[in-house]
């Protein structure tokens, strides 16, 4: 097998995990976030982390499934056969609505131990219906040697409003937010879909936010996630010119949202 960068190694621990999860009833969870946008946005950008939102079960019954996992055999075999180890895993900052697992990994024969964390959310106000049951792309499974997990994923309404949100809300500005949400604003405009179907209570702010963001940031927090190959693409006038258009984008959904009513 080919030796993979450090966000590839990650990368193999998310897919055996979730194809571990997916192979008992997976009607619970919905994948969101980086690796969703990895998966079925073809977002060039690898997820350090991976998150995803539970319904109809208690957060007792998640850290049941997830830790059971975890420990299980399958997991274990699923990850000895990618030739990467699970060195250790700890419960973190467990609430009713938020579950969090730090988890280390390391490629056989290597002794760099890589710091991945699973999170579930449970906050009804962020759970959307706007979700399909998909199967990951074969061709992105295929360098692992992985069967594709098939799971339920949030849809691009859902993947842009709670990337704006993210942007907006967060108490220190994420360089990947803007990233993802140049790719996704793209390809919606491109598909000219109705703006008028998001969420735009926040489009304003985090088009402010937009321009805050550095290049130093990007190359800390994006680039070690880009392949070798595209990371040449983005300097500092490429990056400057997505913060803008991400804000224009943005601040376009604030002048067009209907005044007095909200959409979601």
């Amino acid at each position: 097998m080919q030796r993979r960068t450090p966000a590839q190694v990650i990368e193999t621990f998310h897919l055996a995990f979730l194809l571990a999860l997916c192979a008992r009833p997976s009607e619970w969870f919905v994948l969101k976030g980086g690796a969703n946008l990895r998966y079925f946005f073809g977002s060039p950008r690898y997820s350090n982390d991976i998150d995803l939102d539970f319904t109809a079960r208690p957060a007792w019954g998640v850290a049941r499934a997830v830790e059971s996992v975890l420990n299980g055999a399958a997991l274990s075999q699923l990850t000895r056969a990618t030739q990467i180890d699970i060195v250790e895993w700890s419960a973190h900052k467990q609430t009713p609505t938020t579950l969090r697992w730090k988890v280390g990994v390391r490629a056989i024969a290597t002794t760099e131990v890589l710091r991945t964390k699973i999170e579930f959310s449970g906050r009804s106000s962020h759970v959307s219906d706007d979700w399909l049951f998909q199967s990951v792309p074969e061709s992105l499974v295929r360098p692992y040697a992985l069967r594709a997990p098939a799971l339920r994923r949030y849809g691009a309404t859902s993947a842009i409003n709670q990337k704006i949100a993210a942007l907006a809300l967060r108490s220190e500005t994420k360089a990947r937010d803007v990233f993802d949400l140049e790719l996704l604003l793209r390809q919606r405009r491109a598909e000219n879909g109705p703006f008028g179907t998001l969420d735009t209570t926040h489009a304003k702010t985090a088009a402010e936010r937009a321009l805050e963001i550095t290049y130093a940031s990007f190359m800390s927090e994006v680039a070690p996630f880009l392949d070798d190959v595209l990371l040449q693409l983005y300097d500092a006038r490429t990056w400057e010119v997505m913060c803008r258009d991400v804000s224009s984008w943005l601040n376009e959904l604030d002048v067009e949202k209907p005044r007095g009513g909200h959409h979601s």
